[in-house]
């Protein structure tokens, strides 16, 4: 990895510092100081692109060219930190949409490209010609100065996700997740820290084990819809065949895009893919010109729980099941899967698809658990049961408490 690389991942890491506040709702002042930095970062990109030209055309000597490049380094760092500093100040008024559209890249790609950590090709320094390398200890230096900005500093959440994205370009992960580490105290249960996090620690074992599961799950805690946690986590059960867990968690995503979307269609191959390896149904198609189904009025909400004396019966691996019915019985309205080492857990159902197509939803539902021991949906002696009263199909919080072993 040559130092060249890690100055442009600070040019880069600043620029996306300068690209997120408005897109996650900054106020004006700071998006106008930020808009000043991103200019300055594009120009000193531009210099150093000239310097570069210089030296290889014989403008300039190396001496030049080293005092020069050394110059731009430290405005580069300078105008990071600024960035980092604007960030940190400003009102922040996070978007959903901005969550979901970051996200939902990742469990696009085909299964089992997930783990292949983004490095864009533009960095990488055989695509860059004419670049020149930086000493060992200039490289030192660089991250040592945003290192000791943090120092001084240790509170600024931005600078520490800065610093690990750093990291990151560097390929040094295990720092990486020591400052992902460090920002989970700052923010803590934030669910994009978390997932992040759970990223670099997956790069270090090129597979989501069971640290890694253990942040995702985490985010999911925080935030059920979370689309990169849901990849991840769905990742981490494709990884040790547990193909239908797999194919549930990227059903939730999938129930996040927007019918047509393009996107839609690698998170449906993959679900497929997973679906058929455990002796399931594809997904059915919704492509071409049909119109896209009518919102559900079925949006309950709550959390999963397992009374006290139950809980050592749920293994890690055991599949929960949790189902929307009619309080009088009958086939469910729509399901969720989830897995006995996530609860408890919160459950959503807003976006879920009716697994009775067109079939109406009663004006009182009840939520019904089950911890499968066979792994299906099928009951049987031995599982592990509760359900909920009745309630409105759109009500929130409501508690399910899996209290009764089935006979």
């Amino acid at each position: 990895m040559t130092a060249f690389l890690v100055f442009a991942g600070l040019l880069v890491a600043g620029a996306l510092l300068l690209i997120l506040p408005p897109l996650l709702g900054y106020g004006r002042r700071s998006q106008a100081q930020m808009r000043q930095s991103a200019m300055v970062l594009t120009v000193l990109r531009e210099q150093l692109a000239d310097l570069d030209a210089e030296l290889a055309e014989g403008r300039i000597d190396a001496a030049t060219h080293a005092k020069s490049r050394e110059e731009l380094e430290r405005r580069a760092l300078e105008e990071a930190e600024v960035a980092a500093e604007t960030a940190d100040s400003a009102d922040r008024r996070p978007s959903k949409a901005w969550a979901l559209a970051t996200g939902l890249a990742i469990p696009a790609l085909a299964v089992g490209t997930y783990l292949m950590i983004g490095e864009p090709a533009a960095l990488d320094p055989k695509n860059v010609e004419g670049q020149q390398g930086f000493t060992q200890e200039q490289v030192t230096e660089m991250v040592g100065s945003l290192e000791k900005h943090l120092a001084a500093n240790p509170d600024n959440a931005e600078g520490w996700a800065m610093l690990a994205r750093t990291y990151l370009v560097l390929k040094d992960f295990p720092k990486a997740a020591a400052a992902y580490e460090r920002l989970d105290k700052l923010l803590p249960n934030d669910p994009d820290v978390l997932s992040d996090w759970a990223d670099v620690v997956a790069a270090q074992t090129g597979k989501v084990g069971s640290d890694a599961e253990a942040l995702v799950l985490r985010a999911l805690e925080a935030e059920p819809k979370h689309p990169k946690a849901l990849a991840l986590a769905g990742t981490a059960a494709y990884q040790r065949d547990d193909f239908a867990a797999a194919a549930g968690y990227w059903e939730r995503i999938l129930a996040l895009i927007p019918p047509g979307d393009d996107v839609a269609r690698g998170v449906r191959a993959s679900i497929n893919e997973a679906r058929a390896k455990a002796g399931m149904a594809p997904l059915a198609t919704n492509e071409g010109n049909a119109a896209p189904p009518p919102a559900s009025p079925l949006k309950v909400a709550g959390r999963l729980q397992v009374e006290g004396a139950l809980a050592g019966q749920v293994a890690a691996e055991d599949a929960v099941f949790v189902f929307v019915r009619g309080p009088a019985g009958g086939p469910p309205l729509a399901a969720l899967r989830f897995k006995g080492s996530e609860l408890p857990v919160n459950f959503d159902f807003d976006g879920a698809r009716l697994m009775m197509g067109d079939a109406a939803v009663p004006e009182r539902v009840v939520i019904a658990a089950r911890v499968s021991k066979g792994g299906d949906a099928t009951a049987r002696p031995g599982d592990l049961e509760g359900v909920s009263a009745p309630v409105a199909p759109d009500a929130e919080g409501v508690t399910v408490t899996i209290d009764r072993v089935r006979e």
